[in-house]
């Protein structure tokens, strides 16, 4: 077999030594070869890659395929960069995939028992691979609000920030209420308004609070909704005033 690079090469051993439940170690690595042998030392095991000047690649000299030592589920090749380059792909299938069912995915996949301690920084790590930083998505909101008003004209978004002397603002509150959800209320809903809120339960934490109607067919219908900091009177009373705004202006002007 050939590769174009060794590290091409130290990867696809890599693999092949967590499904066959062996460990090896290497006894030359450098720029130009790399020899592993078994980390068991009465197994004859051993793999031999090294630099093919003619075809510009790093091809298999030498290998013993066949091992004299049991399959462990403990090997230490399934490091932690291993692990995360698994996960994300298994979590863009199933983004909520669960630290214990990560553990069985393993287990039943791939044959290697994995620590929860690791586990769990190597979930916490792919997440943000696949859902992104959540510290740099802040820095986003302006962005996304203005995606709403081009993408849904009449809504109406507010954003207060609190002045940082050492950087730039940090979210106070934002408010949300979508052109549709007026016309809906308004159009086809009981006049009755109903408060509710909850937990934000991200590294940042906070507070999601919303406004609920009743449609015809005693179904929740969300009018407006606001992220704020903590749930308090403040808080509250500012987001029932743009709610009563918003309406009573969607009302008289249409």
């Amino acid at each position: 077999m050939e590769f174009d690079t060794l590290d091409e090469f130290k990867s696809a051993l890599r693999e092949y030594s967590i499904l066959m439940g062996r460990e090896f170690k290497w006894k030359k690595n450098d720029k130009q070869r790399a020899r592993a042998k078994c980390k068991k030392a009465f197994c004859d095991w051993e793999i031999y890659c090294a630099k093919n000047e003619v075809r510009n690649s790093f091809k298999i000299k030498t290998f013993k395929h066949n091992h004299n030592c049991c399959r462990e589920v403990n090997n230490k090749q399934a490091n932690r960069q291993w692990v995360v380059s698994k996960l994300e792909g298994k979590l863009r299938m199933q983004p909520t995939l669960k630290c214990v069912e990560a553990l069985e995915y393993f287990k039943q996949e791939f044959g290697v028992h994995i620590e929860v301690t690791k586990m769990w920084r190597a979930m916490k790590e792919a997440k943000q691979l696949v859902e992104g930083n959540e510290r740099k998505q802040y820095a986003k909101v302006f962005d996304y609000a203005h995606e709403l008003l081009r993408s849904n004209p009449g809504s109406t978004v507010k954003i207060n920030t609190v002045p940082s002397p050492e950087g730039p603002p940090q979210l106070q509150r934002l408010y949300i209420c979508l052109a549709g959800c007026k016309k809906g209320f308004v159009a086809g809903c009981r006049p009755f308004i109903g408060l509710d809120g909850c937990f934000l339960k991200s590294a940042f934490g906070g507070n999601f609070l919303s406004d609920v109607g009743l449609d015809g067919n005693n179904h929740i219908f969300v009018i407006a909704y606001v992220v704020v900091d903590i749930e308090n009177k403040d808080n509250w009373k500012w987001f029932l005033t743009l709610l009563h705004e918003d309406l009573e202006d969607y009302i008289q002007n249409g």
